[in-house]
Parts: C-alpha cells; structure tokens; sequence
C-alpha cells in the first residue's frame, strides 16, 4: 500500500503546472535564452528554460514549488515578475 502524500507535495498543483506552462512556451524560452544564452547541445528549448527556473528558485523539481515557500517566492520575484516586465504581457 502506497503512503498518503499531503495534497500540497503533489506534482501538478498551481505553481508549478503555472511554471511547466511557462517553460513550454516560446516566448518564455526566449526570454530565458536573453537571460543566460542559448540552451546547450542536445538540450531542448523546454529544458533549458526549467533547468533556468530550478537554478533561480533554488529547487530540483518544479513541484516545489508548490510547497516550498522560499522558491516559491524567488518564482515570483526573480522569474514570473522579471518576465511579466520584459514580454510587456500588462503593460
């Protein structure tokens, strides 16, 4: 029988299904590429960008997210807003 994990350490809830989305797509990997540079061989445009998320949030997975409030938090300031100014998304 498998241990009940708590809902909040599930992959797939809120910020990091938000943060996969973002990663797929291209404006984001654009982004990414403008921060750091080019994604490296044999490395996809996808990865590159949520290699770049877990480097700046601290973090191994995405999931994390979702219940690690300091990468939670460095999602939010040093990725989501950062991104939201450069693609002129509200503004």
């Amino acid at each position: 029988m498998r241990a009940r994990v708590p809902s909040t350490e599930r992959k797939g809830a809120a910020l990091s299904r938000a943060a996969a989305m973002m990663c797929n797509g291209a404006k984001f990997q654009r982004w990414v590429v403008s921060r750091i540079g080019a994604a490296p061989d044999g490395v996809s445009a996808n990865q590159h960008a949520a290699r770049y998320v877990r480097d700046m949030c601290g973090i191994t997975s995405r999931a994390e997210l979702d219940y690690n409030a300091r990468a939670a938090a460095l999602f939010h300031e040093a990725v989501r807003k950062p991104f939201v100014q450069w693609s002129g998304i509200y503004g």
